[in-house]
């Protein structure tokens, strides 16, 4: 369902997938963190290949469906505790463990709701909940996948706002988003067009000039209404914002550095939790 997309999102960057129903956002999203792999095609994190060393990069990635799947009849900070103990690696003791719940609570905004039942909480809240369960192994990539889906506008663009905070800290933040008012908290946006094409790549306010529109949700009805969803990457790689925001972020091309990350040898993997603990 994707057609030849290539696109970098770099450390502090914060990168939205936007698009149309059936323009594979959650797929392109699915096949970057490798819940669903790409059948071809190569993802690199850190120069290596993902898909082949996925097991020792795991801990490094966190992924938040759309779906959220924490408990919801636990308090916040019950939930957390219990994610701790089964995501963090067997040399963390427990008083490290209720140090990184803390900290995490904090880093969410849940800190004086740590005793509320989730099912108490607001939506925006429960999304935090479910963001603060991948943050307590620091990830250095963050996948969401429409995290601001049906949330108020103030929720919205709370939640925004602490996508924005978590890339400012060292993070690379990739989601899905329809928050078209905030999309300017982010650094780089792939508009997408029905059928899997990339039909931009690159900072919010040059999508605007480049679509020749003033408004955001004009980049959608133009999207929207394209007959030729192909004439419209085929546009976008012969421009020059392609050059310019596509290829000049790629500093080697993919073959290169999969060989060398080869030679590289395999990384360590997470040391196991015990059955038991389990």
């Amino acid at each position: 369902i994707l057609h030849d997309i290539s696109l970098s999102a770099l450390p502090r960057e914060m990168v939205a997938i936007v698009g149309t129903s059936g323009a594979g956002k959650s797929t392109l999203l699915d096949a970057l963190n490798g819940f669903r792999p790409a059948t071809t095609g190569t993802v690199l994190l850190n120069g290596r290949d993902y898909y082949r060393e996925f097991a020792a990069m795991r801990l490094l990635v966190g992924y938040v469906p759309q779906t959220d799947v924490v408990h919801r009849e636990l308090t916040t900070e019950r939930a957390l505790t219990y994610a701790a103990r089964l995501r963090l690696t067997g040399d963390h003791t427990e008083e490290e463990q209720r140090t990184r719940v803390a900290a995490v609570l904090d880093e969410v905004g849940l800190s004086d709701r740590r005793e509320v039942p989730i099912h108490q909480l607001s939506g925006g809240q429960i999304k935090r909940v479910s963001m603060g369960v991948e943050l307590l192994t620091r990830p250095n990539l963050f996948f969401l996948d429409e995290p601001t889906s049906g949330l108020d506008p103030g929720y919205e663009r709370i939640v925004m706002e602490l996508l924005r905070d978590l890339a400012n800290q060292d993070r690379t933040v990739v989601l899905i988003t329809h928050a078209t008012q905030n999309i300017e908290l982010c650094d780089h946006v792939a508009f997408m067009a029905s059928g899997g094409y990339l039909a931009f790549f690159g900072p919010p306010k040059a999508a605007l000039e480049y679509f020749e529109v003033t408004e955001y949700p004009g980049i959608y009805a133009r999207l929207q209404h394209a007959s030729d969803t192909a004439g419209l990457a085929e546009r976008f790689q012969q421009h020059d914002a392609y050059q310019r925001y596509v290829q000049a972020r790629l500093p080697l091309a993919p073959t290169v550095e999969v060989s060398s990350s080869a030679t590289a040898g395999p990384l360590p993997g997470p040391a196991p939790v015990a059955a038991l603990s389990q």
